[in-house]
């Protein structure tokens, strides 16, 4: 069936609220990412899924047709992502970013994934740009894991499918379908996920369908405040995917010991002001806010990826980290 009227059908029961089943789901962004869809059909289709919200059927749909689409990583071990969806309105620092190389740099085999900034000043491949960390190809990506323990999947490279679509997204303004499936999407074989929701109910949804795609040691974080990370704000709802199944907790960074913050802490500015932050983490030498906030996520990471038996562990292998100068020398590594 040609993609117009595959896209035509399936928007038209967008329009009228009715969710897709996970075949129809399939079909629709198929024929979305097909090189001869219209773009006014994919505006179209990508408007009315947003206006009624993508399901958990939906989206995971979305994530097997990415997936199948991608382009493969030819390595054979596993590693650990932390990411987040984006648009939190926040203008923070890097923090995922950040908390990746912390937690590469204490242990873990970290597969970032990431793009350029769509709804704040700085996105991830922006700020590691920045600090001289390769972007890609893909074929980067096996030996930059083995030899760092630390490689950035630059989203255009991996998902050029995807790619296709960035001038329409650029003009519709909004976050679509794809800000919560590419989260989902490495293609790297993975352990564990740190992944951040802006908004609680896009955390419900992500939760759902990481469930019914099979993932595990896969946490969906909604930060206090709104953040799409965890944060030092404030108590941080967490919904935890294992088995099949979805918990919810929530994580307190006073029962840390960690230091209270406010959003404005935490705020960034252009590139170069938050490859700075992100250099000064590294080294220790940040704001207290802004180191905990980055040690907190690296953290869960470490503890996600199997090194840490607990958060206050993770807290302290981040730091040794830091202190001992391996997290610099990392940055330094992956520069040169």
């Amino acid at each position: 069936m040609a993609p117009a009227t595959v896209l035509t059908a399936s928007t038209r029961q967008l329009v009228l609220g009715r969710e897709l089943d996970a075949d129809s789901a399939f079909a629709a962004v198929s024929a979305l990412l097909d090189a001869t869809a219209d773009p006014l059909d994919i505006a179209t289709f990508l408007t009315a899924m947003s206006a009624k919200r993508p399901s958990a059927t939906e989206l995971a749909a979305t994530v097997r047709v990415i997936l199948a689409a991608a382009r493969p990583v030819d390595w054979h071990g596993t590693a650990v992502d932390v990411v987040g969806s984006g648009g939190d309105g926040s203008d923070s620092v890097n923090i995922s970013t950040v908390a990746g190389l912390l937690a590469a740099s204490a242990g873990a085999t970290v597969a970032k994934a990431g793009n350029r900034a769509a709804t704040s000043r700085c996105g991830s491949a922006d700020v590691l740009e920045e600090l001289g960390v390769p972007l890609g190809p893909v074929e980067l990506v096996p030996g930059l894991l083995d030899r760092h323990r630390f490689a950035f999947l630059f989203s255009p490279a991996v998902h050029p499918v995807i790619g296709r679509l960035a001038p329409i997204r650029r003009r519709l303004g909004f976050r679509t379908l794809f800000n919560l499936a590419g989260p989902l999407a490495n293609p790297v074989r993975l352990h564990g996920r740190l992944i951040g929701a802006a908004d609680r109910r896009d955390q419900d949804v992500m939760a759902e369908a990481a469930a019914e795609l099979g993932l595990d040691r896969t946490w969906i974080v909604h930060g206090h405040g709104g953040l799409d990370e965890l944060t030092t704000t404030g108590p941080n709802r967490v919904l935890a995917v294992d088995g099949g199944r979805v918990h919810e907790r929530v994580l307190d960074p006073a029962d840390l010991d960690l230091r209270p913050a406010d959003a404005d802490d935490l705020r960034g500015g252009d590139t170069a002001a938050n490859a700075d932050a992100a250099r000064a983490v590294l080294a220790g030498t940040a704001p207290a806010p802004v180191l905990d906030t980055c040690h907190y996520n690296a953290a869960v990471v470490l503890h996600l990826a199997g090194l840490a038996p607990d958060l206050a562990t993770g807290l302290a292998l981040s730091r040794a980290a830091v202190a001992s100068g391996a997290a610099t020398e990392l940055l330094l590594a992956l520069g040169s």
